[in-house]
């Protein structure tokens, strides 16, 4: 096209020609003058002269609209190299993406601006014109020749990680603001949507298909160009956008979403049906962690965290987003009970660098009190978090306080509870429960190929062991990765400091709180713990009891973890939790649940020193807390409350919980300031025998006793049914019976034998208790209203181990019952020794009609010469006498008492009274120390269910006077009848 028919041609003589035509060739790849050989020699440039106009004059500079053209007409063009004069980099001559063709130009504009500070007008002339066209072509991306959008802007993120990261970013960021510039917000925003979502759309297949070692880097590097510019929060806001399902999304359409598989990515499948990737090769007895897979889960995760913290802090708008992301995800996933993976990895995560004092000590324990209605008014993200099981019920009428509106950090902190809760504590439950399972398989299994290697069942159980091992180990590892767990542990540390802070608060500065309406402790006071609670914070009406259960099932879990790792290289973390459980456990005021708190009772054992190969578990805990002593107090009040009417708690739940308190005792009674401890309790005890509120000590050693005649008949009664079945299996009886009939005895045998296994542990314990105990503090069990229930349970299990039906319980492979009579038998007998300085102990072991004969004694020291305890005999054989001694000068005492009238009788025991007291409610007369005694367990009149306390008991002067003259009488009299005799 001539230049005189050429409608551009007039531009050339624009008297504002100042744009320098080497730089426009230099930045955009293109000419307007002829060819010549030695321009070549430089760059390749494509030659638009006949495409645009001939500029042969010799102006140095060219026209802003000529160039605007120009530069129009060469990103429209699609047969590029046509106009191409060869030389270096053509590929960039040529190039007819027209966004990855302008980035580079915007790249090169921005270099020679640096360069050449004289032509720096011009630059941002060029530059100005390269955003235009950015934008238009961004808007109307069908008009423009090249691939689509999306995969050009791939491109330009995934080389910048290479080069020109900082120019490409302000690259973008001009883009979008000229986008805006050029649109109203919402087509602005939609037009970027629409270059994107495909580019996200293409990004979450390949996070789909990919598992945490074949996932590639530039994934994240791709995603962070989403979200670390806050100048371009509109990018963020695309990413959550597209990210969010619809407002009614089940649990797995949040899973399914780009950021959700982000989150699915670890070490487990992405689905609880598999497939497992991870430890398909592996033996019985190989290694179970893998260090090189816990680095790929670090490196990811610590990837995640950084994508969400930039997207939390790029602007308001995106952060309040994303948190309801998190809420609405979690609120979806309440129903089916879990996260199949660790969901919370980017929670945990996001708070590990902040979960410090200060952080944590910005958390408004008011956060779940919020109603629907005021959630929105108030910022609180979390769906339903008022519908939250509290530390504390809300009463009748009551409104709870909250907060006038929370703080990001309050956010974070119950949105990673929930998250932990529905993840981490879900699995570790489901690891708990595999560990049961493989246990019980292998145990299976080595007995079959102890007895027929080569059989068929031994070689479907190896099948069977090695299909449950993949899923065991790939939860195993990722449950104990070390930095995550490092993480998690620094966040509960946080909370229990938090937690202590919070209940401990004054009634003056809680009255300060409430004037402001803000419930966070802000500073840290290090309260020390009180004897009593004197003043509770109604806040914890709305502090989740989860809160304390996420802690104490970490605790727990953490017993599994290796000697020598992970939250053992924490003391700090230590003391925080020691304080928490000690401050909680022994406290109704502050927690309500018994459950919970027994459940504390159990992740105190984590501290105990660990009795398992390698290195013991370090820790000083229970020398060096100034709050230590105070556990004993707390331990024995949580014994007591799972059994006081109003909290009570399954039988076999309750011996669950009890039985760690029974390992904490037995070590603390290694250590003489505990013993202490319980000997002052004792002796407070014996000085209120009779208060209102039975002391703490009487109702503990009461509940021990409950506890070994239970334990201990239970057993017994399992046994004898046991070798019962033995001897019928032995003697051929089963082989007349059908398949189904022998199969329903193999089940009674194997559940009988849990049942005794299980009463056999805790009665063992429960006994080794009581021969502690008895060893430094002897009185209490001694007083009238526990010597005959002890004496009458030690009388009891002695004939049941050494008399002659001891036979009955002589099992086949006492060791799989943990039966050990003769351990039984010896620390009877040393609860017998250490009690036998008391008269009334002695005497009140003659009295037991039911289990004592002078014949006791006798089987006893025949079952200590064979079962090694002869050392006993001796002590045994005094005791013994003096027992026999106290049973003479007891008969003749009752013989003076016989035919005593009925109503000098208690109605109960069937014995004289010595202190009558008549009940209120049903007018009954009673001895008192009967009535003290039935009270410890029951605190209910036993004759109608009433509620009674011994305060309420009114002494019956009037009958103890005649009682009183009675007994003068008759003693008086024999006296005299002896004399006569003698």
């Amino acid at each position: 096209m001539g230049n005189a028919d050429n409608p551009f041609a007039a531009l050339l003589a624009d008297s504002k020609a100042n744009i320098n035509k080497e730089l426009i060739e230099d930045i955009f790849l293109f000419t307007l003058r002829p060819q010549t050989r030695e321009r070549s020699k430089e760059r390749a440039l494509l030659c638009l002269a006949d495409v645009i106009v001939n500029d042969s004059s010799p102006e140095t500079g060219m026209g802003e609209e000529l160039l605007s053209h120009a530069v129009f007409e060469r990103i429209m063009l699609g047969n590029t190299r046509e106009y191409l004069i060869p030389g270096l980099n053509e590929e960039d001559a040529i190039q007819t993406d027209t966004i990855v063709y302008l980035h580079r130009a915007y790249i090169a504009c921005e270099e020679f601006k640096q360069q050449r500070s004289n032509l720096a007008a011009d630059c941002d002339a060029i530059r100005t014109l390269i955003i235009t066209n950015v934008s238009t072509c961004m808007r109307q991306p069908d008009l423009f020749p090249g691939r689509a959008v999306c995969e050009q802007w791939r491109d330009i993120i995934n080389i910048s990680e290479e080069y020109c990261t900082r120019e490409t970013m302000d690259f973008l960021v001009e883009c979008i603001a000229k986008i805006y510039i050029d649109e109203e917000t919402l087509e602005a925003l939609g037009a970027l949507k629409a270059n994107f979502y495909p580019l996200l759309g293409k990004v979450q297949t390949e996070i789909s298909q990919a598992n945490l070692v074949t996932l590639k880097k530039k994934i994240f590097w791709l995603l962070n160009f989403f979200v670390k510019e806050k100048r371009t929060p509109q990018m963020g806001e695309i990413l959550i956008d597209f990210t969010t399902p619809n407002p009614n999304a089940n649990g797995a359409a949040y899973m399914d979403t780009l950021i959700g598989q982000l989150f699915s990515i670890s070490i487990l499948p992405k689905n609880q049906n598999g497939p497992y990737e991870f430890f398909g090769d592996f033996t019985l007895d190989s290694r179970h962690t893998d260090p090189a897979l816990w680095e790929c889960m670090a490196n990811h995760q610590n990837s995640l965290f950084m994508l969400i913290k930039q997207l939390l802090m790029q602007d308001a708008n995106n952060k309040q987003k994303m948190l309801e992301w998190f809420a609405k995800c979690l609120h979806a996933n309440v129903s089916r009970g879990h996260l199949w993976n660790n969901l919370n990895t980017g929670l945990d995560n996001l708070l590990k660098q902040n979960a410090s004092d200060a952080f944590v000590l910005l958390v408004d324990p008011t956060y779940c009190g919020v109603i629907e209605e005021e959630r929105q008014k108030k910022s609180v993200s979390m769906l339903k978090a008022y519908e939250e099981t509290c530390l504390l019920p809300v009463e009748e009428n009551e409104k709870r306080l909250t907060a006038d509106k929370f703080n990001f950090v309050t956010e974070l902190f119950f949105l990673t509870h929930k998250a932990y809760e529905l993840s981490y504590k879900a699995s570790i439950e489901r690891f708990i429960q595999m560990t049961r399972e493989l246990h019980n398989m292998q145990s299976a299994y080595q007995d079959v190929i102890n007895t027929d290697p080569n059989n068929d069942f031994a070689k479907n159980l190896l099948r069977m062991l090695k299909e449950q091992m993949q899923p065991y180990l790939c939860l195993c590892n990722c449950l104990m990765e070390p930095e995550n767990d490092t993480a998690i542990l620094k966040f509960f540390e946080a909370s229990a400091i938090w937690l202590t802070e919070i209940s401990l608060i004054s009634a003056e500065n809680y009255a300060g709180c409430v004037n402001r309406s803000d419930f966070a402790p802000h500073t840290r006071n290090n309260f020390e713990l009180p004897e009593e609670i004197e003043f509770t914070p109604r806040t914890l009406c709305s502090v989740p009891e989860s809160i304390i259960d996420n802690i104490v099932t970490y605790l727990n879990f953490s017993r599994h973890f290796p000697s020598g790792q992970y939250i053992q290289m924490y003391p700090s973390s230590h003391e925080a939790f020691f304080k928490m459980i000690i401050l909680f456990m022994g406290s109704s005021k502050l927690v309500k649940n018994p459950h919970l708190r027994a459940k504390l009772a159990e992740a105190l054992e984590f501290f105990l020193p660990k009795r398992a190969t390698g290195a013991p578990f370090q820790t000083h805990i229970f020398d060096s807390h100034p709050e230590r002593l105070k556990v004993v107090p707390s331990l024995l009040n949580v014994f007591v409350s799972i059994e006081m009417t109003g909290q009570s708690v399954q039988f076999e739940q309750k011996f669950k919980y009890r039985r760690p308190m029974y390992a904490i005792m037995e070590f603390l009674w290694t250590k003489e300031e505990y013993v202490q401890c319980f000997r002052n309790l004792a002796v407070e005890a014996e000085s209120n025998m009779e208060a209102i509120e039975p002391p703490i000590f009487l109702r503990f050693i009461n509940l021990l006793i409950n506890d070994a005649i239970f334990l201990l008949d239970e057993s017994l009664e399992n046994l004898q049914q046991i070798r019962q079945l033995q001897e019928a299996q032995a003697n051929g009886e089963w082989d007349n019976l059908t398949e189904s009939e022998r199969q329903q005895h193999h089940s009674n045998l194997h559940q009988l034998g849990n049942y005794a296994r299980f009463d056999n542990i805790l009665g063992r314990d429960t006994i080794n208790l009581l021969k502690l105990l008895t060893t430094e503090i002897k009185s209490i069990f001694c007083h009238k209203s526990m010597v005959d229930r002890i004496t009458s349970m030690l009388n009891y299990f002695l004939l049941n181990l050494v008399g002659p039906q001891k036979e009955k319980f002589k099992v086949k492979d006492k060791k799989e019952f943990e039966f050990d009579p003769a351990n039984t038998v010896l620390e009877i007998c040393h609860i017998y020794i250490n009690l036998s300085s008391s008269d009334s102990f002695c005497l009140a072991v003659s009295q037991d009609g039911r289990s004592y004969s002078s014949q006791l004694f006798s089987y006893t020291e025949n079952i200590l010469i064979r079962i090694g305890g002869g050392q006993l005999i001796g002590e045994m054989a005094e005791f013994a006498g003096k027992v026999q001694k106290m049973e003479n000068q007891y008969k003749q005492e009752q013989e003076c008492l016989a035919e005593a009238p009925e109503e000098y009788l208690d109605p109960i025991m069937s014995t004289v009274m010595t202190d009558p007291v008549i009940l209120p409610s049903s007018k009954v007369t009673v001895d008192r120390s009967t009535i003290a005694r039935h009270l410890l367990s029951d605190q209910t009149d036993p004759f109608n269910r009433a509620p009674l306390t011994m305060d309420k008991v009114i002494p019956n002067e009037t009958l103890k006077n005649e009682i009183q003259t009675w007994l003068a009488e008759k003693r008086a009299a024999c006296s005299n009848e002896n004399l006569i005799k003698s």
